[in-house]
């Protein structure tokens, strides 16, 4: 939920955060703005249940530096967007054979639904939800442990999370008129050590899958998406996507010709060229991609 509009969204993931912000000069003109940390190993530990963060501190001193804020306590506290990885939240498509007019109704069965299904503790979970057609939602929880601790750290270093999301999703958000919306398409995002793949049919996700990615081989990660392409299409008329747009930090050149020859899908890596219109233009920073999730925070609202 937007609470108010902001000028500054901040990436936060295992390695390293990225801070971008919008400001004007005193003559009137647009000033864009983006930089980068890298974080100690281990300081931050995606996960949708256990607290993220190891040392709140540590990582505050980090954040000081990121964003130009060296005061301990901040008078005033800027409205932010906060973007986090997909392994923070569990996120799931839920078919229901009637949906519920009633708000309370609905969110007490997508609450039972999801602990008696997908095994996630709902006690102490924040859930939001979209209905996206008339027996299908999605929901995305998210523990109080985990998003407080976010929080508190941002408001430490003057920062106000007013709006919540997660990398895959908001990049998603803000490269979706790359395709037509008939199309279907498949998100892949191999950002904060997770993998996450979006099917969307008609511009609705028919498929959701987030999860750590364990292994180091590139034969298990196409093997993780040939799977899911498969499990997608049983029981289903829809064709099958041919286009696949990837999200990753490393190009993954063996990957992609293998999407390419063994499963004929076109894959499409967007980057700075199609948001330069809006003034945002690439720095020299190692992880552009997480940079690019920081500007999607601001631009890739739904």
């Amino acid at each position: 939920m937007q609470l108010r509009s902001s000028n500054c969204g901040l990436k936060l993931g295992p390695s390293h955060a990225a801070f971008v912000d919008l400001s004007r000069t005193w003559w009137g003109r647009s000033c864009h703005r983006q930089r980068q940390v890298n974080l100690p190993p281990g300081l931050i530990r995606p996960s949708p249940v256990e607290p993220n963060i190891a040392d709140e501190e540590a990582l505050e001193t980090q954040l000081r530096r990121l964003v130009g804020n060296s005061q301990k306590k901040s008078l005033g506290r800027r409205p932010t967007v906060l973007v986090l990885p997909d392994l923070c939240v569990r996120t799931t498509l839920i078919s229901l054979d009637v949906i519920p007019s009633r708000t309370l109704e609905l969110e007490t069965l997508l609450r039972w639904r999801l602990e008696r299904e997908a095994f996630f503790p709902m006690t102490g979970t924040r859930l939001t939800w979209q209905v996206l057609d008339p027996r299908t939602v999605l929901t995305v929880a998210i523990r109080e442990t985990v998003i407080k601790q976010y929080e508190e750290v941002c408001e430490a270093v003057g920062l106000l999370p007013v709006e919540v999301d997660t990398a895959t999703f908001r990049l998603c958000n803000l490269f979706s008129n790359l395709l037509p919306a008939v199309e279907p398409m498949a998100w892949l995002s191999l950002l904060d050590d997770g993998f996450t793949l979006i099917i969307f049919w008609a511009g609705r996700p028919a498929l959701v899958r987030t999860k750590a990615r364990t292994y180091a081989d590139p034969e298990g990660l196409f093997q993780d998406i040939a799977n899911s392409l498969t499990l997608l299409g049983e029981g289903h008329t829809q064709p099958a996507p041919r286009r696949l747009i990837l999200f990753a930090e490393e190009p993954g050149s063996e990957l992609i010709q293998r999407l390419s020859t063994e499963l004929g899908l076109e894959v499409i890596q967007p980057g700075w060229s199609e948001i330069k219109h809006a003034g945002w233009s690439p720095s020299d920073s190692p992880h552009q991609v997480s940079s690019l999730a920081a500007v999607a925070g601001l631009l890739g609202a739904a």
